[in-house]
């Protein structure tokens, strides 16, 4: 067995203390490659979302069929294929071992790159860890190979060979993975780091990832926050505004802070994702989930601290009427998309119309800001239910393109929202 890996980091807070765990037992009684297999998508479904998590298919090609990776990552437009790679029976040869590993990560990678090339040439139905299914057109997507290897042993040294096409590809020990995925708690935001690392043109030894991400977390914290997008800052600056700023790769564990504001919001992902929609519509839930999934991983306590304090206030009213309180995020140009959190005191006409009028006035100010209709645009509500077991109500909706909304009638819906704001 390797031995347990500890960081030690160095802050201008002081000196860090971070053990990364062990990749988790697999059960007994399965194959190792498929129970790896298992564990690997079980990872990324558990600490990110099962709908972003795709399935193994097969699909023909010529007289024979190819396997589509040992699984995807769907997220936006961006997508992984993974390629599991299980060491049985390892030896105390580390010459051996290192021979099974320049040959195994070679296979993985070139596997990555045809799966890649396959989904581009011909689009396949695939299906999520959540059982439902959807086309994937490869051309619709930025792509990336990562092969995981699982071994119990793995000898120091190995450096991982360059990916073998214009395809990005890293590689990481099983370990290493679950630790991106249970510090992050975001498919999202696993997928950036992992981008983000890939293109970085660094190769770093195997086993080395958890490394690399506290360095790329301690560069985030020193950097300089970005500044508001020209295109957006009139929107910013037409009423009150807190402008936040969160590294893309956090130093500590997304959620340690605030574990139930943090789960809150996992929780309306939930529900979104179990909200039953028409057949043939699960392209557009995956799209909405894809959009939450946007919104930094380090905003997403403060954010479900805030909706803790809508609710408790919501729950107070007594008087006529709906009351509703509302929290709009404005991101800048290609960071994610904008969003509308809307808590009301009842699901009612007066609570439809608040969550309606004012995505319709951010889907038109914030598209024509950035001279761009081609994005989502997303709408929560929530509201008290009589359902046991259940906190609240969640309703959805969202805007994509233009909506041919005359200017004038932009206008009606802001006097709505602000003489409803008095």
């Amino acid at each position: 067995m390797a031995e347990p890996l500890t960081l030690v980091i160095e802050t201008d807070a002081g000196t860090a203390i971070r053990r990364i765990p062990d990749a988790s037992p697999l059960p007994d009684g399965e194959t190792q490659g498929h129970a790896a297999e298992d564990a690997i998508r079980d990872a990324a479904a558990t600490w990110g979302l099962p709908d972003f998590v795709f399935l193994p298919e097969q699909q023909r090609v010529g007289s024979g069929v190819r396997e589509l990776g040992d699984g995807l990552l769907l997220v936006g437009d961006h997508a992984a294929v993974i390629q599991s790679k299980s060491r049985t029976d390892p030896t105390d040869n580390a010459d051996r071992e290192l021979s099974w590993l320049r040959k195994n990560v070679e296979k993985g990678l070139k596997q990555g790159s045809g799966t890649v090339r396959q989904l581009k040439l011909t689009s396949a139905n695939m299906t999520n860890a959540r059982g439902r299914t959807v086309p994937v057109d490869g051309k619709d997507y930025t792509w990336l190979t990562v092969v995981i290897v699982d071994h119990t042993d793995p000898p120091r040294g190995f450096q991982p060979p360059q990916a073998p096409t214009e395809v990005p590809a890293i590689v990481l020990l099983r370990r290493d993975w679950e630790f991106l995925f249970d510090h992050l708690r975001s498919t999202r935001f696993v997928l950036a780091y992992l981008l983000r690392a890939a293109r970085g043109g660094d190769i770093v030894e195997l086993g080395g990832e958890p490394r690399r991400y506290h360095e790329y977390a301690l560069a985030d914290v020193a950097a300089r926050p970005d500044p508001v997008d020209p295109a957006v800052a009139p929107l910013v600056d037409a009423k009150p505004t807190t402008m936040v700023s969160t590294a893309r790769a956090p130093l500590e564990p997304v959620g340690r802070e605030d574990r139930a504001a943090h789960i809150l919001y996992r929780m309306i992902m939930e529900d979104v994702a179990n909200t039953p929609i028409p057949d043939g519509r699960e392209a557009d839930r995956l799209l909405m989930l894809a959009a939450l999934d946007g919104l930094p991983v380090g905003n997403r306590s403060e954010l479900g601290r805030t909706l803790v304090q809508f609710m408790k206030s919501a729950a107070q009213h007594q008087g006529d009427g709906t009351l509703t309180h509302s929290r709009t995020v404005i991101p800048n140009p290609g960071e994610f998309d904008p969003l509308v959190f809307i808590v009301a005191s009842k699901l009612s006409e007066e609570a439809n119309y608040a969550l309606t009028f004012r995505m319709q006035v951010l889907h038109h100010d914030y598209s024509t800001a950035v001279g761009d209709w081609e994005h989502c645009t997303l709408g929560v509500m929530l509201t008290p239910t009589s359902v046991p077991g259940r906190l609240w109500n969640t309703s959805t909706t969202a805007l994509w393109g233009d909506q041919g909304q005359p200017p004038e009638v932009i206008e009606e819906l802001r006097t709505i929202i602000a003489d409803s704001a008095i």
